[in-house]
């Protein structure tokens, strides 16, 4: 699929009032929003931000999940930190690496009009085995529109796919 202009297609997307914002993937170097995402959850009423705990294979086998909490806590303190600059006000947690079980959990007490993906982008060194097909599976299990951000390893949006 050719890319495409994410902030064009930003904002021929209906406006949300509830968005629900999966982020797998860490902007250490950026300082705001990405601003192909800014139309998507600037007019949102209520923003709900998740940080799945993203262990490695080994760790998740060992059931070793002390440090991937802690890196996701600090993912999910910077997109807090990006949000708040652009003056808004999301609230959110530490989720279940398993980020359809994270959704799940959410929207049990979140009814979002919106879901919104940062992944890496596939082939990145940075993705988790977590975050494989997760776009898809995500629009298999819940009936709420969906579009997911592929980010490469200098947090530039590099993809977007829409549902």
């Amino acid at each position: 699929m050719p890319p495409r202009d994410a902030t064009q297609q930003a904002q021929a997307a209906p406006p949300a009032k509830r968005v629900l914002v999966l982020t797998s993937e860490d902007l250490a170097d950026a300082n705001e929003v990405p601003k192909p995402l800014r139309p998507l959850i600037e007019e949102a009423e209520d923003i709900y931000v998740l940080a799945p705990t993203l262990t490695t294979w080994l760790q998740w086998v060992a059931s070793d999940v002390d440090r991937a909490r802690v890196t996701a806590d600090k993912r999910l303190r910077r997109v807090f930190d990006h949000m708040h600059a652009d003056g808004l006000a999301p609230r959110g947690t530490v989720a279940d690496e398993d980020q359809v079980v994270a959704i799940a959990d959410a929207l049990a007490d979140f009814d979002a009009d919106l879901i919104v993906l940062r992944l890496h982008e596939p082939g990145s060194e940075h993705r988790s085995w977590h975050e494989h097909r997760v776009a898809e599976r995500v629009r298999s299990h819940f009936d709420v529109p969906t579009i997911a951000f592929y980010f490469d390893n200098e947090g530039q949006v590099v993809g977007r796919e829409d549902a």
